[in-house]
């Protein structure tokens, strides 16, 4: 299969590496530190072949197109998709979850290496990938058809070797499972077997509870009223185990994503048997010092990170 000059496999990935190196200045732990490191451990990947229908948009991997009806099947349109796609997906650049792994190392977060941790509305898989490298048994949960279909050829999912690095046990294999539904209603976890419940730039206030003019739009929609999600987060966590939410956003847009705070308030945490730890904690600077550096190296090899919001909150409960 041909590719586009400058789309090689192995080109995203070294990119992603250099990356890696100049965020170190971002971070002050030894477990964010290995969160970067392990882009070391990042497979190329070769350009593939989805088949979208021009009137729903949906896409589909090759193996799904026999299912469809032939009047569907004829109207499919082929679309390449590269490394790019693969690790970087549609909603900015996924290696600045380095911060969020950083603020969840100074709760006590020592290591994930033989954690349980899901991510709710992943969008990339390559925070999953990273934290499954570090020895994590990791769940992304999406509603989004789009990654559901991208991830879902060989070797995408499963077993991941984990590397080598300061807070890694390598006795502990990581993992990735991606689940395409949401939490609480179309998939939940067996109860208490969680260690980490985590939302980075989903589960906002704008986008759970919308301003009226922005009804309209996209937004997050849980299927559960604010209790009985909650409820099921605290079920599915193991005692001690921590659910943290980390929003980065601009005050200053005119869309739902404008208001990052967290969702639920303080004293619906209390109420499903969580003890909070941070609640709309800002987390400006460290995001800052990270959008900064991002700046300094450019465009070309920062991508669309050097255009992320300058406000973060952190919002993290505990399991009691």
């Amino acid at each position: 299969m041909e590719t586009r000059p400058g789309s090689q496999p192995g080109l995203t990935v070294a990119r992603l590496q250099r990356l890696a190196r100049l965020l170190q200045g971002a971070v002050r732990s030894d477990l964010a530190i290995d969160f970067l490191n392990a882009t070391s451990a990042l497979p190329w990947v070769q350009p593939r072949k989805l088949y979208q229908d021009p009137e729903t948009k949906a896409l589909y991997p090759s193996s799904a197109i026999a299912t469809l009806p032939a009047e569907r099947r004829w109207k499919l349109v082929s679309r390449t998709f590269e490394e790019r796609d693969f690790y970087e997906g549609r909603y900015g650049q996924p290696i600045a979850y380095a911060a969020f792994v950083d603020a969840l190392a100074e709760l006590g977060v020592a290591s994930l290496s033989g954690k349980s941790v899901i991510d709710i509305g992943y969008a990339s898989i390559l925070q999953l990938r990273l934290m499954a490298c570090l020895g994590a048994r990791v769940v992304g949960l999406e509603t989004d058809r789009f990654p559901h279909a991208l991830y879902g050829f060989e070797g995408d999912c499963g077993p991941v070797r984990p590397v080598r690095g300061r807070t890694i046990d390598r006795s502990h294999e990581g993992s990735v499972q991606l689940v395409r539904g949401r939490f609480g209603t179309d998939w939940s976890p067996p109860p208490a077997t969680v260690d980490l419940l985590l939302s980075r730039n989903t589960l906002k206030q704008g986008y759970v509870h919308p301003h009226k003019d922005h009804s309209h739009e996209p937004n997050v929609r849980l299927g559960l009223s604010d209790k009985a999600f909650l409820d099921a987060a605290r079920q599915a966590l193991a005692k001690g185990g921590i659910f943290a939410i980390y929003n980065t956003f601009d005050p200053r847009d005119t869309g739902p994503g404008a208001d990052g705070t967290s969702p639920f308030a303080a004293e619906q945490f209390a109420q499903s048997g969580f003890e909070l730890m941070h609640f709309n904690h800002p987390d400006d600077a460290r995001f800052r010092s990270l959008v900064d550096i991002l700046r300094t190296a450019g465009t070309e090899l920062a991508g669309t990170v050097a255009a992320e919001a300058p406000r973060a909150l952190f919002t993290a409960a505990r399991a009691v």
